[in-house]
């Protein structure tokens, strides 16, 4: 009988030395797999970065102009003209957009320039709205594009 009992205590301890092997083995693969997480977040942030980095750097250099051949002028250009599209969004405001580098000019956000605004972000709305105005006003053959909100006609022939 008691050797009954060293066997049950035997079997109950080998199982849970195994019972905690096999936690330890979850808890590995739980931890290697948030590293794993961690890690290709980490990555694909940095490769946000970087790519958001060429763009911004790309877009510094572009002169915005049409014209030019060959790879040293892809974002030089020579002609008079810019490579700018002006265009009227559904919802009301117009935007510029580069067709070189892709930069786009917006107006800037209304809440800079509001009541009680720092003097900071009236800074801010200021530079913002001088860049945008010298971006409205760049000389282009281009012709604006846009949606139509809705059209009112007058004419019987379109009722």
């Amino acid at each position: 009988m008691p050797e009954e009992r060293m066997n049950k205590q035997k079997i109950t301890d080998e199982m849970e030395q195994l019972q905690l092997e096999e936690m330890r083995e979850r808890i590995t693969v739980m931890r290697s797999t948030k590293a794993q997480k961690q890690s290709r977040i980490a990555n694909l942030q940095k490769s946000l970065k970087d790519t958001a980095d060429r763009k911004r750097l790309i877009q510094s250099r572009c002169a915005h102009r049409k014209g030019g051949k060959g790879v040293q002028m892809l974002f030089q250009g020579n002609d008079a003209n810019f490579a700018v599209v002006k265009y009227t969004l559904s919802h009301g405001p117009t935007i510029v957009v580069c067709q070189r580098c892709i930069r786009v000019w917006e107006p800037p956000d209304r809440k800079l320039n509001r009541r009680g605004a720092s003097a900071e972000e009236r800074a801010e709305y200021k530079r913002q709205w001088e860049e945008y105005q010298w971006a409205m006003n760049l000389p282009t053959d281009n012709e604006p594009g846009g949606t139509k909100l809705f059209e009112v006609s007058n004419s019987e022939d379109a009722a």
